[in-house]
Order: C-alpha cells, then sequence, then structure tokens
C-alpha cells in the first residue's frame, strides 16, 4: 500500500502585504489560513522526537559530569583535613622555630639597624650624606667632651676629699696636743693646790 500523504503548508500573502500560511489537506484543498508569524512561533515552541531524544543523552552527560566534580571535591577535602592534622601536630614545633628566629632577630637588631642607616644614608643625595657625616661628628664631639668633664670632675672630687682627710687629721692633732696641753695644765695647778693645803710637806 502507497503511503498517505500529509498535510502540507504553502505560503500565501495577503492584500496588505502580510505573510500567511494556507493549510491543507492530502488532496491539497485548503483547510486553514494562518498568520506566519503566529505559526513559525507554534513551529519553534514543538519539539521533533529525535530533539528530545538528544536531549535526553545530553542530560546524562552533566550527570556523569556532576558525580566525577563530587568525587574531586571529596578527594580535595580529604587531602585538606589531613594537611590540618599535619599542621596541627606540627604547630608546637614551629612555634618553638618561630620564637627563636624572633630572638635572634631582636639579638641582631643593632647590628641590622646600623646597617640599615648606612644604606639609608647611602641611598641618599650628596648634601644629605654630609649633612648626616656632620651631625655624627657632632655627636661625637659631645660625647667626648661629657667624658672628658667626666673624668675631670670625678678627679676633683677625688682631691677634695683627699684634701678633707688631710686636713681632719691635722684638726684632730692639734685638738689632741691642746687637750694634752690642758691636761699637764691642770694637773700642774692641782698639784700647786694640793701642796699649799698641806702644810707638813712645805719646807
Amino acid at each position: 500500500m502507497a503511503a498517505k500523504k500529509k498535510a502540507r503548508r504553502t505560503t500565501h500573502r495577503s492584500s496588505k502585504g502580510t505573510k500567511l500560511y494556507a493549510v491543507r489537506d492530502a488532496k491539497g484543498r485548503i483547510k486553514d489560513i494562518q498568520s506566519y508569524k503566529r505559526a513559525h512561533g507554534a513551529d519553534l515552541k514543538r519539539k521533533a522526537k529525535g530533539e528530545t531524544a538528544k536531549k535526553g543523552k545530553a542530560t546524562a552527560k552533566p550527570k556523569a559530569k556532576a558525580k566525577a566534580k563530587v568525587k574531586v571535591a571529596r578527594t580535595r577535602v580529604a587531602k585538606a583535613k589531613a594537611a590540618v592534622r599535619k599542621a596541627v601536630k606540627k604547630a608546637p614545633v614551629r612555634a618553638q622555630k618561630r620564637v627563636a628566629a624572633v630572638r635572634a632577630a631582636v639579638k641582631k637588631a643593632p647590628r641590622q639597624a646600623r646597617a640599615a642607616v648606612q644604606k639609608a644614608v647611602k641611598k641618599l643625595p650628596p648634601k644629605a650624606q654630609k649633612a648626616v657625616a656632620k651631625a655624627e661628628k657632632q655627636i661625637a664631639q659631645t660625647v667626648t667632651a661629657a667624658k672628658k668633664q667626666a673624668a675631670a670632675t670625678a678627679k676633683q672630687a677625688e682631691s677634695m676629699a683627699s684634701k678633707v682627710q688631710e686636713s681632719a687629721e691635722k684638726t684632730a692633732s692639734t685638738v689632741i696636743g691642746q687637750a694634752k696641753d690642758l691636761f699637764e695644765q691642770a694637773s700642774d695647778a692641782v698639784e700647786s693646790a694640793v701642796k699649799s693645803v698641806i702644810p707638813g710637806e712645805s719646807k
């Protein structure tokens, strides 16, 4: 048996020039007349069997990709957890190392500061370098002058102390001598008074 002829559409124009569809049956008789825009929009909304089958296959692939992504994410999470555990175990040792490094840096700080100052001075323009050199010389001069003054004041204090000791010794010796003289005079006066009181001894 021969296959039945399907209905088909032919395009026409209206009196105003708009495009139209003329729906015909198998014998070619006109069944309906539609506007081209409306019919074309309806055709686009409809989907053929082949298109739906292809879309079903396409939707199957993203599911597999999603599963693969989930597996990758799980492995990454597991690795991250292991890394965190290792870091927690090594934390005290790292802290001790950091403390030691900080102490070493504190010890090296004056040297590094001097080196940094020297580098900074070298990077300055020549006028600024001269000004810095002058300032350093003035500082050195003031320090040496202060040291000299301190030494001189120390010597003066020592000499003053020695002089005070000598004068104290001299005054003590003179006072002792005067006391001895006074004692001798007092003893002589006592003896003379005793002799004058006792008549038998005076001849």
